[in-house]
């Protein structure tokens, strides 16, 4: 990969974290507000007008850590992964809080699919769920002034088993394709925020 193509892609990762907060065309900005529910984890709430649903994520890296520092600050020996595990997150429609049926988590990769990866998730030794994620691709986000459209892998799971994930002492996620295999691992600041999220559907 290039200097110029992995400077890009590390400053869509960083505009991804903090932006979560994206900066998004006029029409999208318009049509959404948003609230910070917490700060650490950090938690939003972006309630879209046209299409009268609310979004509540987890932001699953952590502001403190080297992994966050390394998104804005370029290094050769440190390039960005080929996919990172981004938010977790759910909806509902209208502005007024409901307890979801699903819960999706969403990883950000480096360099676009054509065709989705396949997923499953280990909890305690155990596969709670294994399948196809779903591709998603969002519009008119700006980095550096420029338009691009990053894509979401979304992994979407039913309460029961994010119920299960929240308990688990270990959980494992895991991405294949033809790009190859790619494992994550919920770490302690991971289990915060799913829990921090967890807290806004009470």
């Amino acid at each position: 990969m290039t200097f110029a193509r992995q400077f890009i892609a590390q400053n869509l990762f960083a505009c991804l974290l903090v932006g979560f907060c994206i900066e998004a065309a006029d029409v999208g900005v318009v049509a959404q507000n948003s609230d910070i529910l917490s700060k650490r984890p950090i938690v939003m709430r972006t309630f879209d007008r046209d299409t009268n649903e609310s979004t509540i994520s987890a932001l699953l890296v952590d502001p403190q850590s080297d992994e966050y520092r390394g998104m804005w600050v370029y290094s050769s020996d440190r390039p960005p992964p080929s996919v990172r595990f981004h938010s977790v997150e759910y909806k509902y429609s209208g502005s007024a809080p409901t307890r979801p049926q699903t819960v999706a988590f969403v990883f950000v990769p480096l360099e676009k699919y054509k065709s989705a990866p396949n997923f499953s998730i280990t909890a305690d030794s155990a596969v709670l769920q294994e399948g196809d994620t779903s591709l998603r691709e969002l519009c008119c986000v700006k980095i550096n002034g420029s338009s691009a459209n990053p894509q979401h892998i979304v992994v979407t799971v039913p309460m029961e088993t994010f119920d299960r994930i929240t308990r688990a002492d270990k959980v494992e996620f895991k991405l294949t394709s033809k790009r190859g295999k790619y494992s994550f691992k919920l770490n302690d600041y991971k289990r915060q925020c799913l829990l921090a999220l967890v807290n806004t559907m009470e």
